[in-house]
């Protein structure tokens, strides 16, 4: 309803849905909110995979005007390249990779309403940061991690790079969990250890705490067939991979970093 003020019943919206474009499995009452829960088909995830796509979707079948959100950011006159350099070892397996660095934060308890919200679409609420990053993969359909800078390795100059892991490479995951890697599937690293399975899961390393003050904020398009392989390879599937294994839109990688840092 942000986006689209006056829509019908959640039952009646459910009925237009399933008739005219995309299936409406069944309705749930969640406290004070419904949800929708849809059955997608894989080829439009691309364009109607979060909230902000499905709205436009709506709007199209119903005749509707769409709100569409409003992002103003306020941007430092320094150069990210003099913070960071990222480097892609292979255009193929990355079509494209969008960073933002936002500095001087404070990582706390998310307020309720993201809460709530994050609650009603399944997703636990971690921290303001992380949980701001899930929120808008949710909005928009495009996944989003956050890296803490001082983790990585270098001094003036970090870098981040996407790149095929080692036969010998192993990563610790956010929940604890250490996998053995290969050539087939694809990292994210610094100059020195892995800091994330590309398109599916954040390691330890680089891992956002009350103690983060400044951040690299990751929003990319990533090889669907090279993130369902490592899926399967490593017995791994996340709301990252589910999405980014349909063949996002890699002109979405943008408008999402922009919104989270908004």
């Amino acid at each position: 309803k942000e986006y689209l003020p006056k829509l019908p019943s959640p039952e009646k919206l459910a009925e237009t849905l399933t008739t005219k474009s995309v299936e409406v499995e069944s309705i749930e009452k969640m406290e004070n909110d419904f949800v929708l829960n849809i059955n997608l088909p894989p080829n439009r995830y691309g364009d109607a995979g979060g909230h902000w796509g499905l709205s436009r979707e709506i709007a199209a079948v119903l005749n509707l005007k769409i709100k569409e959100p409003e992002i103003a950011l306020k941007e430092s006159s320094e150069s990210t390249a003099d913070y960071l350099n990222i480097r892609i070892q292979n255009s193929n397996d990355c079509l494209r990779y969008t960073s933002r660095l936002i500095f001087d934060i404070q990582v706390g308890p998310s307020p309720e309403w993201l809460k709530e919200r994050l609650g009603v679409c399944g997703l636990q609420s971690i921290n303001n940061v992380v949980d701001a990053a899930n929120y808008v993969m949710l909005q928009t359909g495009q996944p989003l991690h956050c890296f803490d800078y001082d983790k990585l390795s270098g001094k003036k100059i970090k870098t981040i790079a996407v790149r095929r892991a080692r036969n010998d490479e192993t990563i610790v995951t956010l929940d604890n969990q250490n996998y053995q890697l290969s050539n087939q599937i694809l990292l994210i690293s610094d100059l020195e250890k892995p800091l994330a399975i590309a398109g599916i899961k954040g390691g330890r390393l680089a891992e956002i705490n009350e103690r983060t003050k400044r951040i690299v904020l990751e929003s990319a398009n990533f090889d669907p067939v090279l993130v369902r392989r490592a899926s399967r390879l490593l017995n791994l599937t996340t709301d990252a991979s589910s999405r980014f294994e349909r063949q996002l839109d890699p002109n979405a990688t943008k408008e999402a970093v922009n919104q989270v840092a908004f």
